[in-house]
């Protein structure tokens, strides 16, 4: 009787394990047509992968070859606010304009 209790502990983590792994289902996103909208529904782990490849992909027209932490950090974090405050833009404007500043 003491099994019980314990086999179904473990249906239910392998369940929550197998949901957890679908809602990282691979995308494929056009650069400059996803709006912030679209960037603030993703799931925090692909939020920040998208968040990731944006900073990336704009240091990189840029040529930059040095990553600063606290520049980023700040760059991503005006970006996130300006999505917020108007989710119908692209999210590609908004970084292009944080990478600016």
């Amino acid at each position: 009787m003491r099994r019980t209790p314990f086999l179904g502990l473990i249906v239910l983590l392998a369940a929550g394990w197998a949901w957890a792994q679908g809602s990282l289902t691979p995308r494929t996103i056009q650069v400059d047509t996803i709006t912030c909208q679209d960037l603030l529904s993703l799931t925090g782990e692909q939020r920040d992968r998208v968040l990731i490849y944006f900073s990336g992909y704009l240091d990189g027209k840029r040529q930059t070859t040095t990553w600063d932490e606290r520049v980023t950090g700040e760059r991503i974090d005006r970006a996130l606010i300006q999505c917020r405050a108007k989710p119908e833009t692209s999210v590609l404007r908004v970084f292009t304009d944080s990478w600016a500043q």
